[in-house]
């Protein structure tokens, strides 16, 4: 067995090396597979989240997943799914991210987040409504 097998057999079954010490999460905030951020779907979560920020004042703008009638979408790949912005005056606009536990960001979306970063904007990969929270008190 290699070692990368072998580190990777001791991160799915940490129960059968006690000593070992736990492996962080690879990214701020993630949340393993077999945590929970309380919401089963991340349509859920994605709801919870709409309502929270428009009640702080936010307008949500929400990525479109579909049709209703079925047709074709036309879609920027890796957009998040969230883009919130405030009608202030004071040019404030920010996305989110949004990640069900044990899931991370694609590529697509990595690549698309640092344009958007580039570009000065604030982007959150959040697991939880706390970190979306979290980073709506800073805007």
């Amino acid at each position: 067995m290699s070692d990368a097998d072998l580190r990777r057999y001791q991160r799915r079954h940490p129960h059968l090396f006690p000593d070992q010490p736990a492996t962080p999460p690879p990214v701020a905030g993630y949340l393993a597979a077999s945590q929970s951020n309380g919401y089963a779907k991340e349509a859920d979560f994605q709801a919870a989240a709409c309502a929270q920020l428009k009640a702080r004042g936010w307008r949500v703008q929400e990525a479109l997943k579909g049709s209703d009638s079925g047709g074709t979408v036309w879609y920027t790949p890796g957009w998040p799914d969230l883009q919130m912005y405030k009608p202030d005056g004071q040019r404030r606009m920010w996305f989110v991210e949004l990640k069900q536990p044990g899931k991370k960001p694609t590529a697509k979306q990595l690549e698309c987040h640092e344009y958007l970063r580039a570009a000065g904007f604030l982007v959150v990969v959040a697991w939880h409504l706390d970190a979306v929270l979290e980073a709506e008190a800073t805007q």
